[in-house]
Order: structure tokens, then sequence, then C-alpha cells
């Protein structure tokens, strides 16, 4: 039954592309799943409906006529995503017992311990925030093509760039290994993990303050660097280092996210270089990292 919430949970993240008389039934059946396995319990049902009213209301908002009132309703909307949101990404709400999939194991030599979930929290984040917030999906082949042009220098800059900055500062070392975990590793990082953090850091908080300083000088810069320490600091658990480094990242998703207005970009490219560093680094960093 636990594997079986998390095909739902998975399939709902897939179904986003195909419009919502696919994921939300995907969803409710991984919730409902979910309760029967024991991965959510009590209260989540309340912060699941809490984070789904939040996000449609701030589309609700968003779509309103222009006027001093749709300012004051967005504005009130945004900060009920974020307020639960946040906490959500961050496993502080209590009813989820997300699943434990690798538990300190040392995948290179040097390493610290790697531990794995499978976060059903985290998720629900960029599948609301996606799925009711609406940020623009590609839909046609060269819609695609078109994105990938646009991404590919910027990702080769922040790929090279940050691993070098890394390896610089000692976070990581050259160990290229493969491992059969590489497999449920990368559709967590890209499927659960990259689509929430892309989801909310671009496609909530740095589309909403370009358009809310549309008129500013400057807008784009200022949001893709909001977006950028605000990733950076939410990776405070992993040390100063770790915030500088995901700030550095950050702020390249969120040039592909402004140049290609894509958050499919933005999460290949987070992907690009979460499996760089997985399959030719140290990870998830050298022990003696600080």
């Amino acid at each position: 039954m636990t594997h079986a919430t998390y095909v739902a949970l998975l399939f709902a993240v897939i179904a986003l592309w195909f419009g919502r008389k696919w994921w939300v039934p995907a969803l409710a059946l991984a919730v409902v799943l979910g309760y029967a396995a024991g991965v959510l319990y009590g209260p989540a049902i309340v912060w699941i409906a809490g984070l789904a009213a939040a996000c449609a209301g701030y589309d609700r908002a968003r779509a309103r006529p222009a006027g001093r009132l749709r300012g004051a309703f967005m504005a009130l909307a945004a900060l009920s995503v974020v307020v639960i949101a946040l906490p959500l990404a961050m496993h502080v709400l209590p009813g989820f017992r997300n699943l434990l999939v690798l538990e300190k194991v040392v995948l290179s030599s040097g390493a610290e311990p790697y531990t794995l979930y499978l976060n059903f929290d985290k998720t629900l984040v960029g599948i609301c925030i996606v799925g009711l917030c609406r940020p623009r999906l590609l839909a046609r082949a060269e819609e695609w093509r078109q994105a990938l042009r646009g991404a590919a220098p910027i990702a080769a800059i922040t790929v090279s760039g940050v691993i070098l900055g890394a390896l610089a500062l000692g976070y990581l070392t050259w160990q290229p290994k493969w491992t059969s975990l590489f497999g449920i590793w990368a559709a967590n990082n890209l499927l659960f993990t990259c689509l929430s953090e892309e989801a909310f850091f671009r496609g909530f908080i740095q589309r909403e303050l370009t358009s809310a300083q549309r008129d500013a000088r400057h807008a784009g810069a200022l949001a893709i660097s909001a977006g950028a320490v605000l990733f950076g600091l939410a990776h405070f658990a992993g040390g100063a280092t770790y915030v500088a480094l995901a700030t550095a990242a950050g702020a390249g998703y969120g040039i592909v996210y402004h140049r290609t207005r894509s958050i499919e970009m933005s999460m290949l490219v987070h992907f690009g270089l979460n499996a760089t560093h997985f399959l030719l680094f140290t990870y998830p960093r050298a022990g003696l990292a600080q």
C-alpha cells in the first residue's frame, strides 16, 4: 500500500502536464492510499486542503481586474501560500510519515553518509503550485526545442561554475561512480525535489516578484536575486558553504526561468547539476566539509 501511495503521487506529478482532470484524481487517490498505508495521518488533510485553497485563492486573486483590492487579495493569498508551503517543504507540519528509502549509506569514499526519503509533504507543494497557481507549462514540441536552446548555455555555465566552486571550497572531490541506486535517486530528485523547489522559488516567488515589479527598472534581476537568496537560505541546514553554493545555483536556475519562462527548464538544469554531482563527485559532500 505504501508503494501504491507513491506511484499515485508520481502519476499526479506527471499528470500536471495533462490537465486538472488527470492530476486532481491522482492526487486524491494518493491521499486515500496514504491514509490507508499510514504515510499520512491525522492533520495531513488539513494542510493539503489549506495549501490547495491558498493556491486556488491566489490564482483567483491574480485573475481579478486591476485595482486596489486586487493587490490586497493577491498579497493575502500569496502570504497564505508561503505560510503553508514552507513548513510542508521543511517537514515540520504533523501528519506525514515520509518513506525512508536509504539510511546512512556511504556512496563514495570519504563522503558523509546519505539518507533518502520520498517526501509526500514537499511534493504536495510542487503539485499545488504548478496545478493551481498555473505557471506556464510547455505544450508543443517547438516550445520545448526553443526552451532547450535558450537554457543550454546557461545550464553549462551554472553546472560548471557551481561544481568548480564546490571543488575550490573543498566541499566535493572528484569521485566518478555508478550505482544501481541512481534510478530511484533520479526519479525522486527530478519529479519530487526539483519540481517542488522550482515550482516554489521560480514558478511562484520569482514569477510573482517579477510581475509585481513589472514597471520597475531591473525587475527581472531583482526577482532572480531574491529567489536565489531565499533558495540558498532554505539550505541552511547544510552549513554556510552549502548556502553559498545553493544561492549561486539558484541564480542560474532563475536566469534560465527568466529567459525561457519555463519551469521545465529550471527543473532540468537543477536536476542536471544534481545528477552531475551524484555521478561524478563526492555525494552528498566530503566528510570533512564544513
